[in-house]
């Protein structure tokens, strides 16, 4: 029988890899808030960790470093002098609208083979400041060396219309869920998107562990969060857990495995 368990770290109830791990984080409803805690959580743990992305990250409290062509030995080496005091953002340069511009597929995975660090955090996927979405053709952009594979889904999208107003790419979510556009938004509707081939699992690399985070949960909606993540459990298809809670908040989180 599925129960659960109370955290009070991101870290703790994601179970990271103790060694080393490489996180790519896609869907929608708080990504980056998801990011920078789980950063901030390992960079307190004295943890050697780097941010980036492969689409647009929004400007961070974090220090940039720029990888724009190559990865030159002494980067390297600025990169690992600055992991032991600090995270940094690595991205290709600043751009319009107060976000910096990520790093292609190749230059990740040579971050991973040149460069030493204990955790690499990469936002994957863009989705527009909604709580949900479901990719396009081109989407999520996840590096194959991913080990950890999170989706980010925003429980407040339960109940709201399925428009342009509330949904990143609603056309798409509406083909992936069968629903019509305009229709409110079910928790089974979610799973529909995990489950679909051209949904929130597209691109997820294979034997990677994958974590499903409720986000925007309040204490008042726990009940039914927790019986959402029951479910995606139950008839998810290759899902590992289940993380939800207000992920800004230091409240408690819970977790379904």
């Amino acid at each position: 029988m599925l129960s659960d368990k109370h955290f009070d770290h991101l870290i703790s109830a994601l179970k990271l890899n103790p060694k080393r791990d490489i996180i790519s984080i896609v869907g929608a409803g708080g990504k980056t808030t998801v990011l920078t805690r789980l950063a901030k959580e390992l960079e307190h743990m004295n943890k050697k960790v780097i941010v980036t992305t492969t689409t647009h990250l929004e400007i961070l409290d974090f220090p940039l470093i720029r990888y724009s062509k190559k990865l030159t030995s002494e980067l390297i080496s600025y990169i690992e002098k600055t992991t032991e005091k600090t995270t940094p953002v690595i991205a290709k340069r600043k751009v319009k609208g107060g976000k910096l511009k990520g790093l292609s597929l190749q230059q990740i995975a040579t971050l991973n083979k040149e460069v030493t660090f204990d955790y690499m955090i990469i936002e994957a996927d863009g989705a527009n400041h909604k709580s949900l979405k479901a990719p396009h053709k081109y989407e999520p952009q996840v590096p194959l060396c991913t080990s950890h594979y999170i989706v980010v889904v925003g429980y407040d999208i339960i109940g709201k219309k399925l428009n342009k107003e509330n949904v990143h790419r609603p056309q798409l979510v509406a083909r992936a869920t069968k629903r019509k556009h305009g229709s409110e938004i079910r928790p089974e509707d979610i799973i529909a998107l995990l489950n679909h081939p051209d949904g929130l699992l597209k691109r997820r690399p294979s034997a990677t562990k994958t974590t499903v985070v409720l986000n925007k949960v309040t204490r008042a909606e726990s009940q039914k969060a927790g019986q959402l993540a029951k479910d995606i459990l139950k008839f998810g298809t290759g899902i590992n857990s289940v993380v939800y809670g207000e992920m800004n908040k230091p409240h408690q989180l819970f977790l379904f495995s």
